[in-house]
């Protein structure tokens, strides 16, 4: 904020007319405010060259230079705080600095981290309605969602909502993983009941994801209602 002020400040007092310093400051923070709060790395970044390209005609022919840099820069500095501030409310606390929380040193508390591009996310104990909404946006924003409680793990992974495999162990030092089994429909032939495969209803790979994730988020162990095949994770 103080940046901000002041570089719309100075050029104020000291440089060009202020029909064009405050129009093109504004338009430059709120370039910058949604190019830092989108969930998307790649569109974030796509924001930055408009910046770029809108700012450098006009300090090529507005001067004094040195005072419309320190507009836009401030301005820039600033829309860029507030859009990540909020990005970062709509998605979770970034893991700043690292390392991140280590749930041995929280005990009783589930840590949940995932990666959207190069920002990283952690947020202790989420709630159930958090944990669906972020198995909903698998394959959407990010390809992993991981929950850590003592040396229990689970890892959700999936590359679209309905597509998501569940990893479970419960000593992360152990070789020993749990992977969720896919439901498997039925259907009657000459009066025998037998599987259909390897297809599944529509929305129950997330369904099943969601109710393994929420109870391992309270009690940091295996959900009894859904069924577990025992092996080692795949790589």
């Amino acid at each position: 904020m103080v940046s901000a002020v002041a570089g719309l400040a100075i050029p104020l007092m000291a440089g060009p007319p202020p029909v064009l310093v405050v129009p093109f400051s504004t338009l430059v923070l709120v370039l910058s405010f949604m190019a830092s709060a989108h969930r998307d790395p790649r569109k974030r970044v796509m924001v930055y060259p408009l910046v770029f390209a809108f700012c450098v005609p006009l300090l090529l022919n507005f001067g004094p230079v040195t005072w419309m840099i320190a507009a836009l820069a401030g301005c820039a500095f600033l829309g860029a705080t507030l859009g990540r501030t909020r990005r970062a409310a709509k998605q979770g606390p970034e893991v700043i600095p690292d390392p991140a929380t280590e749930p041995m040193d929280v005990p009783g508390t589930t840590v949940a981290s995932w990666a959207i591009g190069t920002d990283r996310f952690e947020e202790l104990d989420p709630t159930g309605e958090k944990i669906d909404a972020l198995l909903s946006q698998l394959g959407e924003n990010f390809s992993i969602l991981t929950l850590r409680r003592g040396s229990a793990r689970l890892d959700a992974v999936g590359f679209t909502a309905d597509a998501v495999e569940v990893y479970e162990t419960d000593d992360v030092d152990s070789a020993a993983w749990h992977t969720l089994i896919a439901s498997q429909p039925t259907t009657q032939v000459n009066h025998k009941i037998t599987p259909q495969s390897p297809g599944q209803a529509e929305g129950e790979s997330l369904r099943r994801a969601q109710l393994a994730a929420r109870y391992f988020a309270v009690t940091g162990s295996r959900s009894l209602d859904v069924a577990w095949s025992h092996g080692s994770r795949p790589s």
